[in-house]
């Protein structure tokens, strides 16, 4: 009697480790296949017309880094100095230095700007787990490669001064980029809950 019971409980435990184990191998081939449809997706959906991030066929549209949601193709500019209206992508030659606003860029984030003698900056505040996951049909095939590789949801840091030469960034608690005459801080709010993007302008520095 008690090795009958001793081999039932051995038999259930087994049974036990298997159904477990199926699982988790159920689960693992429904992850890989959905990772799979995913990166097929990204490859094989119809570029756009005009891809939001490098068409532009007048030169460059912004001289700051700008932030890229990438579930809506939404970009926001860290702008800091009056731009010239003349040349797309410059600086206007004069700037009024006694400039505070609050704004708000795509997808309204709202942007808090000064631009004064002791200091020009740009601050954004973007929500925890903030943006989706990347719309392929917003970009071309050669920008949805650089942007997978730093991220596949959420929001990116961009540098589009040059098109020929887009730089992709992570968008990440404590990462600080140096990027032309700027310098991007980004720093999480544990109290408010956001993270803290600030881009700081370096134009009269010698």
């Amino acid at each position: 009697m008690r090795k009958s019971k001793w081999l039932q409980n051995v038999l259930l435990c087994i049974g036990g480790v298997f159904l477990f184990l199926a699982g988790i191998g159920l689960g693992w081939i429904r992850c890989r296949q959905t990772e799979t449809a995913f990166w097929e997706n990204i490859l094989i959906a119809p570029e756009p017309e005009e891809c939001v991030a490098c068409d532009n066929l007048q030169g460059p549209r912004f001289h700051a880094p700008c932030l890229l949601e990438l579930s809506t193709g939404e970009l926001t500019e860290l702008e800091i100095y009056e731009p010239c209206h003349r040349y797309s992508g410059e600086l206007a030659p004069d700037q009024d230095m006694d400039y505070n606003v609050m704004t708000f860029g795509g997808s309204g984030l709202p942007l808090f700007i000064d631009r004064m003698e002791e200091i020009q900056r740009c601050v954004a505040y973007l929500p925890e787990k903030a943006g989706g996951e990347i719309e392929p049909f917003y970009y071309c095939r050669d920008c949805r490669a650089k942007l997978t590789k730093v991220a596949t949801q959420g929001y990116v840091l961009l540098d589009l001064y040059d098109l020929d030469a887009i730089q992709v960034y992570p968008v990440e608690d404590s990462a600080e980029y140096p990027i032309r005459i700027y310098t991007v801080t980004m720093a999480h709010d544990e109290d408010q809950g956001h993270l803290v993007v600030t881009n700081i302008g370096h134009l009269f520095e010698s």
